[in-house]
């Protein structure tokens, strides 16, 4: 599961842990009407806030995908909220959002029944682009609009939508991933409304593009039996790394691989090679150098995952941490190119190590007992930022120092949360009848008083 949503999953499990009250979910036919004197009153815990409703879960907001501007002044990030209006279908929305970084009132910059997502500042950060299917179901597009907010127009026009993008270094082109399109036979079955699907047959593969922003034309990067994933850019815009896998099928997904491929000539070369999965492939500032991750082995169960380094230029590729007990997460390079930060699962929590790229050694750096995931540094390799979340709080956005010294909060999107009594919940530990001490999370009913029977 991704670290980012695992504390929103966590809640939801916890709320529904406790007693919930459906109380007051029943449907007014106008907001201004008084409650009847026999309708129950709304559900209050003993220490007289209220309780969770069925109802209230829906309005958690999802706070992720935090991008700082190249002038590290403020962050774009997405929220999903639940749009629970009368006589409508309800839905999921996700809208682009913006906060000043040094702290300040967000700003929500996207609106509308539409979602937009996977907010991504122009490296001069004059724009902002988002995907959005405003004006096609199910065929997203690039958008643009000003760094200042405004209105947003489609930069893109790519046949079936675009699933992803990125920013060329100069801010001339996008790298985009799209899914193929249909074949011959499947349009064929379409005009004469046959539905009939056989699993694991009609696979669309994922592939790159090359979009010109100026010229609002394309070139195809990638094609075959195969398919791609998470693209990025050389500092120089020369070159590109990204993941294939044999199909998109969740069973493939231990069997990756990291690539490197010129764009003037199109050359691609296989970046690792040997018998384990590799993925997550990050340049360093100055290009010199590249980190994945990786595991020994591409069984597709639970594995350890290592961090690579490895030269640009080619060449065997050095395990950094060979020495570390946990898993590595997604390489975050410092802008000095000293060390790589990465999030890994450590019991309950989600914490941040930081691994020396000469020595190896890794250092935690986050101890907050939470879900704590490491995003974007800016510029300047003053600031972090990413998402948190624990302690009965959904995620939301942080910022720190690069050292971890400090951590303050950026948002605070379900604040109404403050007004509820929520389960409480505790680490308790245990030994297995081989002396092997066992963690887990203990959830107590709302409300709850030791040595009194629950009801």
């Amino acid at each position: 599961m991704n670290p980012k949503r695992i504390m929103n999953f966590l809640l939801i499990l916890l709320c529904l842990m406790a007693p919930l009250s459906l109380a007051g979910a029943q449907e007014k036919s106008d907001g201004d009407k008084k409650p009847a004197r026999n309708e129950a009153p709304e559900p209050r815990a003993k220490d007289g806030k209220k309780l969770l409703t069925a109802l209230d879960l829906l309005k958690v907001a999802a706070v992720s995908a935090p991008r700082i501007s190249p002038d590290g002044t403020r962050v774009a990030y997405t929220v999903a909220e639940t749009k629970m209006e009368k006589d409508k279908e309800w839905k999921n929305v996700t809208q682009v959002w913006v906060v000043p970084i040094n702290g300040g009132k967000a700003r929500q910059y996207t609106r509308g029944d539409k979602s937009a997502t996977a907010p991504e500042w122009s490296p001069d950060g004059s724009m902002l682009a988002f995907l959005s299917d405003r004006e096609k179901d199910g065929e997203r597009q690039v958008w643009m609009m000003m760094a200042d907010g405004g209105e947003a127009w489609a930069a893109t026009s790519h046949k079936g939508g675009v699933a992803g993008f990125r920013f060329s270094p100069d801010g001339k082109q996008l790298l985009l991933t799209a899914v193929d399109q249909p074949s011959k036979d499947e349009e064929e079955r379409k005009k004469v409304k046959d539905d009939t699907m056989v699993i694991d047959h009609d696979i669309r593969m994922t592939h790159l593009w090359l979009w010109n922003v100026a010229r609002k034309d394309e070139k195809r990067l990638t094609e075959g039996e195969y398919t791609v994933s998470d693209p990025q850019w050389s500092p120089d815009g020369a070159r590109i790394t990204y993941t294939t896998r044999p199909t998109p099928r969740a069973d493939d997904g231990a069997l990756s691989d990291v690539w490197i491929l010129t764009i003037a000539g199109g050359e691609k070369k296989k970046l690792a090679s040997g018998d384990g999965a590799s993925d997550n492939a990050r340049w360093s500032p100055n290009g010199e150098w590249i980190a994945y991750t990786g595991s020994m082995d591409r069984d597709p169960g639970p594995s350890t995952t290592f961090l690579y380094l490895l030269p640009a230029a080619g060449g065997s590729p050095k395990q950094l941490t060979a020495k570390f007990d946990l898993s590595a997460g997604t390489p975050v390079w410092s802008r000095d190119g000293r060390s790589i930060y990465f999030s890994t699962n450590v019991l309950e929590a989600n914490e941040v190590f930081a691994a020396d790229v000469s020595s190896g050694a890794v250092k935690q750096l986050s101890r907050r007992g939470a879900v704590t995931g490491i995003t974007e540094i800016s510029r300047d390799g003053k600031t972090i930022v990413g998402t948190m979340s624990g302690g009965g709080q959904p995620a939301e956005l942080y910022k720190t120092s690069a050292d971890f010294a400090s951590i303050s909060p950026l948002t605070d999107h379900n604040a109404w949360l403050k007004d509820y009594s929520l389960a409480e919940t505790e680490i308790v530990k245990w030994k297995s009848k081989d002396g092997t001490e066992v963690e887990g999370l203990l959830t107590k009913p709302v409300g709850y008083e030791a040595g009194k029977k629950v009801a």
